[in-house]
């Protein structure tokens, strides 16, 4: 079994390496607004990312689908896992109850992958630019809005380390997540705003040079928050439109709305056609386009980045009210929506990895791939395999203590509270199960 296994292994290998000298074909930057690639901008990859090549390509791969993508991508990834298990089982013979004991370990497995992906700071590329460019997130949360996962100072760091030069606070229908930022940074990194909804069921983007009360807009029709924001010196930007298909684009200029996103990190998904003609449409009508983070704390990686010809001196939400022109930058190639594509997910996600990854990167994924498969065919395999699940359950236990001391102090009925920590504690007491199943049967099985 174990040449067979070894064999396998080598097969694979080399069908990895093939897979990479037929169809690398790395993507450039380019600008979203003028559908063309740039040449005087470029992205930097941190200095991990060599060190964990595999973890790290999966994540930046997790992080940047299409939202529409995740219900048919996990169930695939389900579903190959527990076929890989039952194949496994099938082929050393196992008991009914090591079927079980396979697919469930196997699953524990995937899901802590996945939830490591959402929550551990692994930094994302970063932004190269020209010293006279500004690099601006318009679109960002933190902890004190309700579906947000991490503090003020991991939303610093985190545009800090994506090569962001300021950001905006856009907490959702409330404004109190600016006074928590130090106060040596304001004005300088990160600005005030707010994401409000109005009466209409439609939420837009306030951007302001000053602080504000974000309790002064609620209760409000889009058309007169629009005309209080602008009485007050704020500009308003139409945040992914095409999540309500609310009112026409004209409708909301005649509103007096001063810009729109043309792209958008959480909510990918928008129709290229209709992209097209809202780019057109903020051309003619010389309104400033962006691409948001939209950051909540689910993962430290972007692949967008709103770039304009301006001064840092300079108070940033002045510049931005006189309309000046923007670039949109991605690193991103469009991907297909296809069944079947979803039907070999986990191939496809190889493709469009080898499809981009640079050489010295993809060197470091077959090391990784040789020494995983040297430890699994070693003897001292089986003291990883005794002690990982012990290992998982003092890991997430001190994940919980870490997310209930960061919202312990928040008024607000966040998902930490409702959704993360409940999962967490989930995950932990199963790990426990498998570590306490683990060593009765190894237990058991020593007796006999």
């Amino acid at each position: 079994m174990k040449y067979k296994s070894v064999n396998f292994f080598l097969i694979l290998l080399f069908l990895m390496i093939v897979t990479y000298i037929i169809f690398n074909n790395p993507i450039n930057l380019y600008d979203l607004v003028n559908q063309k690639e740039i040449s005087n901008f470029s992205i930097v990859w941190p200095k991990i990312r060599i060190l964990i090549e595999p973890i790290y390509s999966f994540i930046f791969y997790a992080l940047t689908l299409n939202r529409n993508f995740y219900k048919p991508v996990i169930i695939s990834w389900i579903l190959w896992t527990v076929s890989i298990a039952i194949l496994y089982s099938l082929l050393n013979k196992q008991a009914l109850l090591k079927w079980l004991h396979n697919i469930f370990y196997s699953l524990m497995l995937l899901f802590t992958l996945f939830s490591f992906v959402a929550l551990v700071p692994i930094p994302g590329p970063r932004l190269e630019k020209p010293k006279n460019y500004v690099a601006i997130d318009i679109h960002s949360h933190t902890l004190v809005s309700h579906d947000n996962v991490a503090p003020d100072y991991i939303s610093l760091k985190a545009h800090i380390w994506q090569g962001y030069d300021v950001f905006f606070n856009t907490e959702h229908n409330h404004s109190d997540g600016f006074a928590n930022f130090p106060n040596k940074l304001k004005y300088k990194i990160v600005y005030p705003g707010m994401q409000m909804q109005t009466k209409d069921k439609i939420s837009v983007l306030m951007l302001s040079s000053k602080e504000f009360n974000g309790n002064d807009y609620k209760n409000l029709s889009l058309e007169e928050l629009i005309r209080k924001a602008h009485s007050n010196g704020m500009i308003v930007i139409m945040p992914h439109w095409w999540k309500w298909h609310i009112k026409t684009f004209s409708e909301l200029k005649n509103l007096g709305i001063d810009g729109f996103e043309i792209y958008n990190c959480g909510y990918r998904n928008f129709n290229i056609n209709e992209r097209d003609q809202l780019i057109k449409f903020c051309i003619k009508n010389n309104l400033p386009m962006f691409g948001v983070t939209d950051w909540h704390g689910w993962g430290y990686m972007s692949d967008v980045w709103t770039v304009f010809e301006g001064d840092l001196s300079v108070n940033i939400e002045e510049q931005l009210a006189k309309k000046i022109k923007t670039n949109v930058i991605l690193y991103r190639q469009e991907q297909s929506d296809s069944t079947l594509r979803f039907v070999f997910e986990p191939f496809c996600a190889f493709y469009y990895y080898v499809k981009n990854v640079q050489l010295k990167y993809f060197v470091s994924f077959i090391i990784w791939i040789l020494v995983i498969f040297y430890v699994v065919f070693n003897k001292f395999f089986k003291y990883i395999k005794k002690y990982l699940s012990l290992f998982m359950t003092l890991l997430y236990s001190f994940t919980i203590v870490y997310f209930y001391i960061i919202v312990k102090n928040i008024s607000t009925n966040n998902i930490v509270i409702k959704s993360v920590i409940p999962m967490l504690i989930t995950f932990c007491l199963l790990w426990f199960v498998l570590w306490r199943l683990d060593d009765t049967n190894k237990s058991q099985k020593h007796k006999t």
